[in-house]
């Protein structure tokens, strides 16, 4: 179930930052290409901390509930700041080189939004919980609904597409570094 819900979210924020895909729409007179790819460099990477905070699975003691709720609640603390962390260098990098730029960083910045929601309110949940039942009822919850982040990782994928950006994407090391196994996002 970790694993699951991991690789849903890390899925979720490749997708939101570096995704390449099929056509991209080409665009002529674009501004300095080195500066494009630079500042894509610069997106992949505010979205890579919290790519790489989502990697690791909670340390939890399954045999004691206070340790539980404790160690998850703690591990989702730490993916909410990695959240918050991009949310803000994705704001520091709306004006980009490219006429598309802040188009595209909002998008990526209500994919973690939605991210950063996610998390919060099973956070909540576990805070609030009095019994292990309600703490693993609140873990499968937040695996659930991640699935349905799928749907924001398709979206930016469009918006890669419909800005023309996914070629500089294409480019940039820090964007390279974080394309996943397409086999781990089911297309539709």
């Amino acid at each position: 179930m970790r694993r699951t819900v991991i690789a849903l979210l890390t899925s979720l924020l490749a997708l939101t930052a570096c995704s390449s895909g099929g056509s991209s729409t080409s665009t002529s007179a674009t501004p300095n290409e080195a500066d494009v790819v630079a500042w894509m460099d610069k997106v992949c990477g505010a979205v890579d901390g919290t790519v790489k905070a989502m990697s690791d699975e909670p340390n939890i003691d399954m045999s004691d509930p206070s340790k539980l709720k404790t160690g998850l609640s703690d591990w989702l603390g730490s993916k909410i700041a990695a959240v918050d962390k991009s949310i803000s260098d994705l704001k520091g990098l709306e004006n980009g080189p490219h006429p598309k730029s802040k188009e595209l960083v909002s998008t990526a910045e209500e994919g973690m939004g939605q991210v950063k929601t996610l998390l919060t309110d099973t956070k909540s949940k576990l805070d609030s919980s009095t019994d292990a039942t309600q703490v693993v009822a609140a873990f499968t919850e937040m695996v659930s609904k991640a699935a349905t982040l799928e749907k924001t990782g398709a979206d930016v994928q469009k918006k890669f597409d419909e800005t023309g950006l996914a070629p500089a994407a294409q480019k940039a090391p820090n964007c390279k570094d974080l394309q996943i196994a397409p086999s781990a996002t089911p297309t539709s």
